[in-house]
């Protein structure tokens, strides 16, 4: 009965650490209005938006535009609704050459929240809960 009680706490306690919803977190700046958008990205300077849930991706734009004889660059980042992640999840991006001397580089990806912001490694704090919530469960049926 005990080793049951501890089960159903631990199935409970997990209901309400994992996150259900679908959306994904990503950056959202521009670097013609914020200059720390650029690349060398450093997400401390921003916080991660919630999409919504019909958004499955976030999307990096480096946009280059020839203007008064020089090669402008802005860095875009957001949510995306639609677009094709790239391989490598999303490391590789698709370039576009427009009219007018403008260059387009897209990349999507959906494999971590924040994805399009720098590249790091984000250890999922589920995994700590995980053996955390179950060694809580059994201590507490040893009292129950």
């Amino acid at each position: 009965m005990k080793s049951l009680i501890a089960v159903a706490f631990a199935i409970i306690t997990l209901y309400f650490i994992v996150d259900t919803g679908s959306a994904i977190k990503c950056y959202e700046c521009n670097s013609f209005f914020q200059s720390d958008c650029a690349d060398w990205f450093d997400n401390k300077t921003h916080n991660l938006v919630d999409c919504g849930d019909d958004v499955k991706m976030c999307r990096k734009i480096v946009q280059e535009v020839y203007y008064n004889d020089d090669w402008n660059v802005r860095y875009i980042r957001q949510c995306a609704r639609s677009g094709e992640v790239g391989g490598d999840e999303g490391r590789q991006c698709k370039d576009r050459t427009g009219t007018y001397r403008v260059k387009v580089r897209y990349c999507h990806c959906n494999n971590q929240e924040g994805c399009n912001g720098a590249s790091n490694i984000k250890f999922p704090a589920i995994l700590l809960a995980v053996p955390l919530v179950t060694s809580l469960g059994l201590y507490l049926s040893k009292y129950l």
